[in-house]
């Protein structure tokens, strides 16, 4: 009786998924970043698991099955925050907790230490990575819309070789990037911010914690403008309309930051009151931030 009333509520179809189990599938703790790249390279569906906070759920779901698990965790130079010439490098297993945390993270890109703050919740920040946020490339994330406005270059790793990607190549669509098969992310460069830029990040969420309904992050200093949004398209998207009118108009009113968020974030037009919705709400948000940027600069 259990076992039909199952079949009844879930579908035959989706039965196994209802399970909350997943597949069945391989697993191999990596030692170097060369092994876990061989690993990934062969001729099994390979997935990297770190912290796990994304992929075990669409695991458990069925969403996703890989026949292999590539364990990265226990590789210590990848957990590591250092100063490389110009540019803070971020390891790709560092914790969102060690990113909250973090002395140089604090004083060369505190957007990231406040940033982190609005990711789920402390349980979830101590166990999942910067490396697996950007790679899971979930719309709703504050990491990928932080790395494009600080336009960080990305280090991707495979068997024998090395290459770096632009934050702005590198999201290609809802939980889609630039990595290979084969490849894997190492870390982040992000360049030092003169001392006088300011960043800041507001977004609209259910509740504490919860994936943004949509948010809008912005830094200004030196003549740079630079705006981004997430939870709005199937990806973090530089603003760049909007970036013109503010350097153009730093005060531009809501008339003109709406016009410039219209052509910026094509999926609203013709949405009808749905698509007017989310451009009221990116205005406001982007009047926060450029207020709480504005703030910043009297007081520094």
């Amino acid at each position: 009786m259990a076992a039909r009333a199952h079949d009844t509520l879930c579908g035959a179809a989706t039965a196994d998924r209802c399970a909350v189990k997943p597949r069945p599938f391989a697993y191999r703790r990596a030692t170097s970043v060369e092994e876990a790249c061989s690993l990934l390279d062969g001729p099994v569906d390979a997935r990297v698991i770190a912290g796990g906070q994304s992929l075990v759920p669409m695991m458990n779901l069925r969403l996703v099955s890989p026949g292999l698990l590539v364990d990265i965790g226990g590789l210590a130079e990848l957990q590591r925050v250092t100063l490389a010439g110009d540019a803070l490098h971020i390891g790709a297993l560092v914790r969102h907790r060690q990113v909250e945390t973090d002395l140089l993270v604090a004083r060369h890109v505190p957007l990231l230490a406040s940033a982190v703050r609005h990711v789920a919740h402390q349980a979830v920040r101590n166990r999942g990575t910067l490396g697996g946020s950007l790679c899971h490339a979930d719309p709703a994330a504050e990491f990928p819309a932080c790395m494009l406005v600080l336009e960080a270059t990305l280090h991707i790793a495979s068997s024998g070789s090395e290459r770096t990607v632009a934050a702005g190549d590198f999201f290609r669509g809802m939980f889609a990037t630039a990595l290979e098969p084969g490849e894997m992310l190492t870390g982040v460069s992000i360049p030092l911010t003169a001392a006088r830029d300011r960043a800041a990040l507001h977004e609209m969420s259910r509740r504490h914690g919860d994936l943004a309904l949509a948010g809008i992050v912005g830094r200004r200093g030196q003549g740079v403008q630079r705006w981004a949004a997430f939870g709005i398209e199937d990806r973090a998207v530089r603003l760049f309309h909007l970036e013109t009118v503010l350097a153009d108009r730093p005060q531009a009113g809501e008339a003109e930051m709406l016009a410039a968020l219209a052509i910026d974030l094509p999926s609203t037009a013709g949405a009808g009151t749905a698509g007017r919705a989310k451009l009221v709400i990116a205005a406001e948000l982007a009047r926060r931030c450029r207020e709480d940027i504005d703030r910043a600069g009297v007081t520094a």
